[in-house]
This record gives C-alpha cells, structure tokens and sequence, in this order.
C-alpha cells in the first residue's frame, strides 16, 4: 500500500481548475486561521467551508492544510498560493468597485495608501475638491510607510499609493511629481536663523530629531551624514514628518524634513533653512499595472495632480 506524501495528495483522478468560492474560502481560512471564523467571515456553515476546502485539496492535487489536533496548518503549497490569491481577490475588489463606478458615476469609493507627508499635506485639498464636485464619492485613506503603500496597491487593496523614491517594479507604473530637496527645521528663534544654509556638521551638536535608519527617508539622511564623516546624532526617532514637526515646535530639538511636511503647519513657528550637501526626494504616485483605475480613482488623481502642480514652484525643484 502505497503512503500519501506528505505535502501532495494522489492523481489517481483527473484535476480540476479550481472555482473562485474555493480559492474564496481558501483565503479567508488563511486570513481567519480557522474554517469556524471563515464561515462566519463569508456567511456560510463550517461544514459547507469544509467540503469546499477539502474539494480544494481534491481539485488541486495538493495537501494544503495539515490537521492536527483540530488545528489546520497551513502547508509550504498553502504559503506560496496565498501570496497569489491575495492578489486575486484585490483584484476581484477592484472589479466590483469599477463595476460601481460605472453604474452610477456620481457614486462609488475610492481606497488611497499613502506616505504620512503626502497624507496631511497635498491629499487633505484633493479630496475636499473632489468631494464638492461629486459628494457621493467616498474615500478612504490608509497612512502608511513606503513599502506597506506599495504592497497595497500591488495586492488590490488600494487603488493607488502615494510614495517617495521607489525602484520600479514589474507590478507598478510610476508617476514622478517632481523632486523636493531636504530642509532643516528649528525652533522659531533658534541660532540658525542667522546661516545662509545648515550643513550637517551643523546638526552635530544639536538634539537631533529623525526617522530611524531602518526607514527610506532615514537611510536618505544617514547616508547624507556619512558622505560628510559625520555620525548621524538621533536623539529622538519618530515614524512620520508632523510628529517630528511638532516636537521641534515644542523646542524639543532641530530636525530635516521634505519641504512638503512643513504645509499644514504655520511656517512663523520655526527657522527653515536649506540643508547640505543637497539631498534630493522624488514624490511619486504608485498604480497597479495589472489592473485598470476605477473613474473615481481617475477623478481623485485629477484634483491631486492639480494641487501638487499648483504648489510646485514652492516646494518642488526639477
């Protein structure tokens, strides 16, 4: 008698293509951790999401889950094809939402992933003109880091990201909005008043406020430090441009910033000088390049570009 391996099952019957409600409870089993949380997640029995689990595995020839102890475990198999059934449920919401647009254009939702800069500063009056030409469109904004933004857009569960500085990738268009470079910031009153610019041997002595290393933006200034045999001076680490802002406010220390960060805030509260050696950032909005952009999402990406463009000569330099 011949052992059933352990992470495949048995051709002895012809495979089938799997149906979407398979890969659907699939994915929900994986996402939940159980078939009970599943079915009540999807709106079905646990026995029905059992069969159809198990009729999975069948159609597939693959073991999927290991079940021990009324535990399911999901398998190597199981770990790789959720990366791609992921993927193809956002897109399936993608569908729906496009489906929605076309039916009622006046009406439908619209899903951003974005930067916390690109969040507070240029998004805030995009939405708000997008909203007056057409009130029923709602949208929902997800801040983010850098990469969290991308791999939303990727597995269709934003509609677009807004970045900074990304490599291209095969599942991505890019649309650079310009180049900012990077400013210090001080305390209103704070000596720097009186430099033309702020180097960072400057910033050496001075309680330093910044991103963590391990960020985009904190490689981008630790790298700018050691080209000028400088030790990069972090006294206090934050996670986003308007919590860094408003500890300098509160003359906590001094910190860099991309120009944008410094919009929602009033600009008499601080010292802002240019920065160097000059350390360039490229804004950037991210799309799937699988999957189409729903016309709210089109609509939304119009009043973004336009108050990007309208702020450009201030804060951008090409």
């Amino acid at each position: 008698m011949s052992m059933r391996p352990q992470l495949g099952l048995t051709h002895s019957t012809e495979l089938c293509e799997p149906s979407f409600a398979q890969l659907g409870v699939f994915h929900a089993v994986m996402v939940t951790g159980s078939v009970s949380r599943a079915a009540k997640l999807l709106g079905m029995t646990q026995s029905g999401a059992s069969r159809m689990l198990r009729q999975l595995e069948t159609d597939i020839g693959l073991r999927l889950f290991e079940r021990a102890h009324q535990r399911l475990i999901p398998t190597p198999h199981a770990r790789q094809l959720q990366d791609s059934v992921e993927r193809l449920h956002g897109a399936y919401g993608m569908v729906q939402r496009l489906i929605g647009s076309l039916v009622d254009p006046d009406r439908g939702k619209v899903t951003v992933a974005a930067i916390p800069t690109q969040a507070t500063s240029f998004m805030p009056l995009a939405i708000k003109r997008l909203r007056e030409r057409y009130p029923g469109i709602t949208v929902t904004m997800e801040i983010l880091a850098n990469q969290p933004v991308v791999d939303r857009v990727q597995a269709g569960q934003a509609d677009f990201g807004l970045v900074h500085d990304l490599t291209p990738s095969a599942d991505t268009q890019n649309e650079d909005l310009g180049t900012q470079h990077v400013i210090c910031v001080a305390p209103r009153g704070h000596r720097y008043a009186s430099l033309p610019h702020v180097t960072a041997h400057d910033l050496a002595a001075e309680t330093f406020l910044s991103y963590g290393p391990q960020t985009n933006f904190g490689c981008l200034i630790e790298n700018a430090f050691s080209e000028e045999g400088v030790r990069m001076p972090v006294s206090v680490e934050v996670t986003s441009s308007s919590a860094l802002l408003s500890l300098i406010s509160a003359g906590v220390g001094v910190g860099l910033v991309e120009p944008a960060a410094v919009m929602p805030f009033a600009l008499d509260q601080f010292v802002i000088k240019p920065f160097r050696p000059t350390v360039p950032i490229r804004s950037r909005i991210v799309r799937s390049r699988m999957r189409p952009l729903t016309l709210h999402a089109e609509l939304l990406l119009e009043e973004y570009r336009a108050v990007v463009g309208a702020q450009q000569p201030g804060y951008f330099t090409a």
